[in-house]
């Protein structure tokens, strides 16, 4: 587990990403409410909440794929709230959803090689360094994408995100469906990712993983965050997180 006490998030010089009083809107039905939440440079952040509470209409708010919102949303320290989800990449972030998004009919390698440099964060990773962090996708890096097992798939997608230069990352449930071994494989990365200076914001349902991998964590609920503590606070949080998380 991080050891989220060690240095306060203000420590870490501004915040890399500020979003305040977001809301967004899905049609005429709202779904966020005045949502606030910050990312330090360097920090894994994670969302926690039940299903459908509103956590990846944030990271879909987020990187501007949800147009109807208001509210502010800065990174780097310039608004992005009015930005396209392309210049959102350009900016310097990067989105994995939950459906991966791989194309099947390329091969890893040629998955991985279709992205192109986007962001100027110096944090692209050649080739070699993705193969590096994954030797599964080496070993598998001729296979067309109908031909990988669903943690491959989500290695794949985390993988071409990180050829173009982003400096930020979300993950959407990256755990979902995936057997232990691969979960623990996933947490590897999350720590190889951080040593290389990436930023990542996490919505997971797998509380446990969550806990091992998060330095801060906000809790949603009906669009709301309900809560935002340390991974320090945690053990004093557990009963309220029992009850606000249904486990």
């Amino acid at each position: 587990m991080t050891d989220g006490s060690a240095t306060p998030r203000e420590a870490r010089g501004p915040a890399q990403l500020r979003v305040r009083g977001l809301e967004a809107w899905y049609g005429e039905s709202q779904a966020l409410y005045g949502v606030d939440l910050d990312v330090y440079p360097g920090e894994t952040v994670t969302l926690l909440g039940r299903n459908g509470v509103g956590k990846t209409t944030t990271l879909r708010s987020l990187m501007g794929i949800l147009r109807k919102r208001s509210g502010e949303i800065d990174f780097d320290q310039r608004s992005i709230l009015r930005l396209a989800p392309h210049r959102v990449a350009h900016a310097g972030m990067g989105f994995v959803p939950e459906e991966r998004g791989i194309f099947a009919s390329l091969t890893v390698e040629e998955n991985l090689l279709l992205p192109p440099k986007v962001a100027n964060s110096g944090m692209e990773m050649s080739l070699d360094e993705i193969y590096t962090l994954f030797p599964n996708l080496l070993e598998r890096r001729h296979s067309p994408g109908t031909k990988l097992s669903g943690g491959e798939q989500q290695m794949l997608a985390i993988a071409r995100i990180l050829r173009t230069g982003v400096s930020m990352i979300l993950l959407d449930e990256p755990t979902e469906g995936l057997a232990p071994v691969i979960v623990n494989r996933i947490g590897e990365m999350l720590t190889a990712l951080k040593a290389h200076g990436l930023s990542i914001l996490l919505v997971e349902q797998n509380f446990r993983f969550a806990a091992r991998n998060a330095d801060h964590f906000y809790v949603m609920d009906h669009g709301v965050m309900i809560d935002s503590f340390a991974v320090a606070e945690l053990p004093a949080k557990r009963e309220a997180l029992n009850t606000a998380l249904g486990v």
